[in-house]
């Protein structure tokens, strides 16, 4: 067998169950099938019962148009349209199931009195007061006059009862609506329906016109404010016009303006008459600052005083000046500087200039008290036009304090105005009563009753069955992921063979040892063992297998019981010589179906002749079933894979192959350990037992590929605890093809249902 090939071969199927679909939920159906139909029977059966057990209720049925609301006289803008928006419509069926319409339609309607709202025992109460003693029931059962429940409580008992009888249907596209009230009486169904009608009209009519009232005198109230703010505000502004002399209006500020003008050309023209004089003063001081070292007035700086050179005083005393000066020189050339004439005309000359001077000094007076009287009216004019502007500020800030004083006089009038105008309108809209809500159909009483419907409560509760019932089985389905059967194993490893099963043992098939071959032959499970044993010879035709491992994925799935038994099978041929290897170094203990025991305790075993302590002879107990021999594992070593992986082991397994034996060695599970995927490829093939409803799909295909991917050959796989209904019928053929073997199953009950545990 090339196991490369097989290896491949399981790694290609990836599905967990049939290729098609559908055909796995059919059969989960059909395994399911009595919870499913359970299920749908039972829901429709309840639903039937208690669709006919339900009192018969009537419908009354009253239709209510909705219309817009016209403008109303309060409305500025008449042209406007109302609200016709769906929340519009929304508020109208809100309103119509309120407090105040229901209590005033229950008041109308005597609805305490009504039989069926009147309060009733209730029926489980009635039941269990029933069944109890007198005395415990009078404890139990207040007394007369002493109960709690106050009239609001009861009125909202009541009400809450009312509104749930109670359905506001819009109909789409339309401005209609039903008012529908449910009731066990038909006649009273239709006259609570009209009645809820009516009384929501009329308070609708009631709150529009009591709006309107109120609204007219909330006007009037406002109008007499209006009107004090009005008076207020006038007098206020003839107060401050007065205060601050603004009778006059804008006039003040435009004369202000004209007086700032004048100002300012005025005060322009003393600054030019101020420069003049000032030009004039400094050029007389100037030369009068610059005379000449004997005390005379340098007229050459005197061009340019106009002022001097004017005066016709100091031009005749300049011409005399000029002339004495020409003596003066004349009289030089002839006389000494100490001759008389010399003296006199000099005298002359002085008193001259003395007399210029003192003139020139009047001038230079004149012309400074000048310039001074310029200055003091310039000083003088800007003063006023400072003056001035400040007053000009001030009447501005007033103005803007009357703007906004006048303004606010003007806001108030015009309120008032407004007002005023309103309330007239609201005196008159108060007295009218419009309505856009109007009965368009009364209700009347219906001869055929709304609930229950039976037929359709079956066949939801029907449905309702079929659907849980199909939920439940699917989920169990997956919840369940366990090989519970042979169809299982087939479906799930399709490239695995199954060699057999092997029922779930009783208490006392387990207590008699597990050696079933020996101890019930005649059993099932004695001959579902010889079954798997011919499987197993004709798995490799031509040649029978010389060793073979026994393995699990988990613990606790049978393995051991199947090495055991399958050994002690395959004893009972004619000429064949079994050993049985415990492998599973991994518990320190003797298996309790063999008593092997020597004079010195416990007999050596496995480990003692891996680890060289012991020959093959000392550890090959015989046991009390002919032509078999057991190894039992002897102690526990720390290092048990590496003992297996040694050649010692290789060696053990020759030596009895060439001594005759055919081996079965039992090892420990595939998935906790490595020790099985150490001895597979040791063994000429691998026996895989799994526990029906323990063993996992998972967990079998990760320990079938563990072993085949290190080499090992998979014979087949050995279904453990099944149930023993399944087993009589379970083989018809059992046989090998291209060196698999093959194995033909047909039972009454495919998948078994496995209650209990076998013990290993």
């Amino acid at each position: 067998m090339n196991h490369k090939t097989d290896l491949v071969q399981f790694q290609s199927f990836s599905g967990d169950g049939p290729a098609n679909p559908l055909e796995e939920y059919v059969n989960i159906l059909r395994r399911r099938f009595w919870l499913v139909a359970g299920f749908a029977v039972g829901s429709a059966v309840v639903a039937a019962i208690w669709s006919y057990s339900l009192t018969p209720v009537y419908q009354g049925k009253a239709t209510v148009v909705i219309e817009r609301e016209g403008p109303g006289a309060l409305d500025r803008d008449k042209s406007i349209q109302q609200d016709i928006s769906p929340e519009y419509f929304q508020t109208h069926f809100e309103l119509m199931k309120s407090r105040q319409v229901l209590q005033r339609t229950a008041h109308l309607l005597d609805l305490q009195n009504q039989p069926e709202y009147r309060p009733q025992p209730s029926q489980v109460k009635t039941i269990v007061y029933s069944l109890l003693p007198t005395s415990i029931v009078e404890f139990l059962e207040p007394k007369e006059g002493t109960s709690k429940i106050s009239e609001e409580e009861k009125e909202d008992i009541l009400l809450r009862k009312f509104s749930q009888q109670i359905e506001i249907m819009p109909i789409r596209g339309a401005r209609l609506a039903y008012i529908t009230v449910n009731s066990k009486d038909p006649q009273f169904a239709a006259r609570a329906a009209n009645t809820l009608a009516t009384v929501y009209i009329e308070g609708a009519q009631e709150l529009s016109s009591s709006s309107k009232e109120k609204a007219a005198r909330w006007f009037t109230g406002q109008l007499e404010d209006a009107r004090k703010k009005v008076e207020a505000s006038q007098q206020a502004l003839y107060v401050f016009r007065s205060k601050h002399e603004l009778l006059g209006g804008h006039q003040q500020e435009a004369v202000a303006a004209h007086k700032i003008t004048e100002l300012n050309s005025e005060l322009f023209k003393a600054e030019i008459d101020k420069a003049r004089a000032q030009t004039r003063y400094e050029q007389i001081e100037m030369v009068l600052r610059k005379r000449s070292d004997n005390g005379a007035i340098n007229w050459s700086n005197l061009d340019a005083a106009t002022e001097v050179l004017s005066s016709s005083l100091i031009q005749t005393l300049r011409a005399q000046e000029i002339h004495v000066s020409g003596q003066l020189a004349e009289l030089s050339d002839k006389y000494g500087p100490l001759h008389p004439k010399m003296a006199r005309t000099q005298a002359e000359l002085h008193d001259l200039r003395e007399r210029i001077q003192q003139e020139v000094q009047k001038i230079y007076d004149s012309v400074k008290r000048e310039y001074d009287g310029a200055l003091a009216r310039e000083h003088a004019i800007r003063e006023a036009v400072k003056r001035h502007r400040q007053e000009k500020v001030k009447v501005e800030q007033y103005e803007i304090e009357e703007g906004i004083l006048e303004r606010e006089a003007e806001s108030n009038q015009h309120l008032y105005d407004i007002f005023l105008k309103v309330t007239k309108e609201a005196d008159l809209s108060s007295g009218i009563k419009p309505s856009n809500v109007y009965l368009a159909d009364p209700a009347v009483a219906s001869s055929l009753p709304v609930k229950p419907k039976k037929k359709l409560n079956t066949m939801l509760g029907l449905l309702v069955g079929l659907i849980s019932g199909t939920g439940l089985a699917f989920v169990l389905e997956a919840r369940d992921r366990s090989l519970k059967g042979p169809d299982d194993v087939e479906r799930y490893l399709p490239s695995v063979s199954l060699l057999g099963m092997v029922p779930l043992l009783s208490k006392t098939d387990a207590s008699n040892g597990q050696l079933l071959p020996s101890t019930n032959p005649l059993g099932p499970a004695a001959e579902s063992f010889r079954t798997i044993r011919t499987s197993l010879l004709l798995s490799n035709p031509g040649q029978l297998p010389s060793s073979v491992l026994i393995t699990s994925p988990g613990v606790n799935e049978g393995k051991t019981t199947l090495a055991v038994n399958l050994a002690t099978a395959m004893a009972q041929l004619e000429d064949m010589r079994v050993i049985l290897i415990d492998a599973d170094l991994r518990k320190d203990q003797v298996h309790p179906i063999f008593e092997i025991q020597t004079g010195n305790g416990e007999p050596e075993g496995l480990v003692d002749y891996l680890e060289g302590r012991a020959d093959l002879r000392s550890v090959m107990h015989q046991t009390e079933i002919p032509n078999l021999s057991v190894i039992p594992s002897g102690c526990c070593p720390s290092n048990p894979s590496e003992l297996l992986h040694s050649k010692y082991m290789s060696i053990l397994l020759k030596r009895c192959q060439q001594e005759g034996f055919h081996i079965i060695l039992d090892a420990p599970p595939v998935l906790p350990v490595t020790d099985p995927v150490i001895l597979a490829t040791k063994v000429d093939g691998v026996l895989v037992v799994v526990s029906a409803g323990q063993t996992t799909r998972e967990s079998c295909r990760l320990a079938i590929q563990s072993l085949t991917a290190a080499g090992g050959k998979i014979l087949g796989i050995v279904l453990q605890k099944a149930r023993v209904s399944a087993v009589p019928y379970y083989f018809a053929y059992a046989g090998s093809k291209n060196g698999v073997a093959l194995s033909t199953m047909r039972t009454n009950d495919a998948h078994s249902n496995i209650d209990g545990n076998f013990p290993v």
